[in-house]
């Protein structure tokens, strides 16, 4: 027989996604449970390029990354090929490890009061009259309401449409990254997908890339046949391969990446879908994280104000659908080869341009901190956490 424990939310994931719907909850005097999966921190494959609306975000929570380490990063290095763009960011950036973040985002959830439970795997989440519940070995956890915060991770009967893409992680020591990254974040497409790059805390190569499914009987999934393949796709990114040590036995990877997921119908009216369970944006736009932690602070906006989750869902996806249509269109532009290098010409050749493409690609509609989706919802915009 199952334990029961009763709270106001229950949160099933502890991303950035799932911490920033507890801290939010947690300062507005809710009882907050947080489960995740794992024992101990673990790497993620999710890229660690933190753009300006991320590290905004995640100040509001009350975490500076420059405190824990984070990179600088003010130019962005587009490539196929040989041929190659190098163009200054319009915002400031900064890379950290997912980590390091994660284990931060979760700490301060704890310090807030969040009941933060590790190697809680939840094998389901249902309604129970107007409540929701999501079920752990041994324990029904109820809440007035359930944050579903997974990541790429679907729970059976949630789940979303499986993708074509492959994505994979590295950390290397490489000594030629220093030189080639200082302050770069690098993109490098080729036939069928691309890889990213960028330098973490302690000048860790941070490395990411996605490739299609159907590539991996050819390629491999071993590192070593990873890497040859990387490097034959991209000078720039064989030169920094060059002689570096890989940090993890072997990389992190996930499969069936569903890009452009956005996730319309709605589950129940008190269970909120947050970060990839509610959207999946393409990760060369270096995006991701900032929706997760957006969607996470104003979903819990919306809790307060009893907006229901139908109604927070519309309102993210229509703030969402036209930057996901762009980005969905340059990435297939970028990822085809005969259409790849004139893109990364124009984009040499008019800096302007892929400045434009870098801000088309960005959250919009979010101001500071999510002001107009809050407003949206009927939510009023919220202090900063103290």
């Amino acid at each position: 027989m199952l334990r029961a424990a009763t709270w106001d939310a229950v949160v099933v994931g502890g991303g950035p996604a799932g911490s920033a719907f507890a801290l939010e909850l947690a300062r507005h005097g809710r009882r907050v449970a947080l489960l995740e999966r794992t024992h101990r921190a673990q790497h993620k494959v999710c890229g660690e390029f933190l753009s300006r609306e991320t590290v905004e975000l995640l100040s509001y929570l009350n975490i500076d990354v420059d405190k824990l380490g984070a990179s600088s990063i003010d130019q962005f290095r587009l490539t196929t090929g040989s041929r190659r763009a190098e163009v200054p960011l319009p915002f400031r950036a900064r890379a950290l490890s997912r980590l390091r973040m994660d284990e931060a985002l979760l700490a301060a959830a704890a310090q807030r009061g969040v009941h933060v439970a590790r190697g809680a795997r939840v094998s389901g989440v249902e309604s129970i009259g107007s409540d929701g519940a999501a079920t752990t070995e041994g324990i029904k956890w109820r809440g007035g309401v359930v944050g579903l915060a997974t990541g790429k991770h679907s729970l059976r009967g949630l789940t979303r449409p499986m993708g074509a893409m492959v994505g994979f992680k590295m950390h290397l020591e490489a000594v030629n990254a220093a030189r080639l990254l200082a302050n770069t974040v690098q993109l490098a497409f080729f036939d069928g997908g691309y890889a990213g790059a960028c330098l973490v805390e302690e000048g860790v190569l941070s490395m990411g890339w996605v490739m299609r499914s159907n590539m991996l009987s050819e390629v491999g999934a071993a590192w070593n046949q990873q890497a040859e393949f990387l490097a034959r796709q991209s000078p720039i990114v064989a030169e920094f391969l060059e002689g570096a040590t890989p940090l993890f036995e072997k990389p992190v990877s996930t499969a069936g990446i569903p890009y452009g997921f956005l996730r319309s119908e709605p589950i129940a009216p008190m269970i909120y879908p947050l970060g990839d369970q509610l959207a999946v944006v393409p990760s060369f736009t270096g995006d991701g994280l900032a929706i997760a932690l957006a969607s996470g602070v104003a979903a819990a906006r919306a809790v307060v104000a009893s907006v229901p989750a139908s109604r927070f869902q519309r309102t993210m996806v229509r703030k969402l659908r036209l930057q996901f249509r762009l980005a969905g269109a340059l990435g297939a532009l970028l990822e085809t080869s005969a259409l790849s290098g004139v893109t990364v010409s124009a984009a040499r050749l008019l800096p302007s341009v892929a400045r434009q493409m870098i801000r088309a690609t960005r959250l919009r509609g979010m101001g500071d901190f999510g002001r107009p989706i809050a407003s949206a919802l009927g939510v009023q915009q919220s202090e900063a956490i103290e």
